[in-house]
């Protein structure tokens, strides 16, 4: 009976740290439901989705653009910042320790330069590290590697 109780408590525990880590977000916004002029804080947390920055001790850069009423798709990255693998200044996020790091966009619309009259439905990002191409990056993803995408406002975009 009491090897029964213990495997028991054993799956509960394994169970209870399953669940707590998939429904860990690989990136977190402040605020959590952004407009198309939010100041927005990016929190990412390199220890969940697939793991890609999990105990990295390398910089680490975003790589951030749009998705928008001109995307071909709603995979179709628009107004791409900084250039995949560099090491730009402007792109280098705040470390905050135990696999987290933090970057800020002060205005959506503006940082990106989209003009008024084009319609915003999601940001797209990417935490990597430098100094990389394609397969050699360590990069954060989604538990499926697909890329972080972000709703902005209301607007919805139909799958293509």
């Amino acid at each position: 009976m009491f090897c029964l109780q213990t495997k028991e408590r054993l799956l509960i525990v394994m169970l209870a740290l399953l669940f707590s880590h998939c429904s860990t977000p690989p990136v977190e916004t402040i605020p959590a439901v952004l407009t198309d002029t939010s100041k927005v804080i990016l929190n990412c947390n390199g220890a969940a989705g697939n793991k890609g920055l999990m105990n990295t001790h390398e910089r680490v850069y975003v790589h951030v653009g749009l998705i928008t009423d001109s995307s071909l798709s709603d995979k179709h990255w628009r107004y791409i910042k900084f250039n995949w693998g560099s090491t730009e200044k402007e792109a280098l996020a705040t470390p905050l320790g135990n696999n987290n790091w933090t970057y800020t966009i002060p205005n959506i619309r503006k940082f990106f330069a989209v003009s008024d009259s084009e319609k915003i439905f999601s940001l797209a990002v990417l935490f990597r590290t430098g100094n990389c191409i394609d397969t050699n990056c360590h990069v954060l993803r989604n538990i499926d590697k697909s890329d972080i995408i972000i709703p902005v406002g209301n607007e919805q975009r139909g799958k293509n």
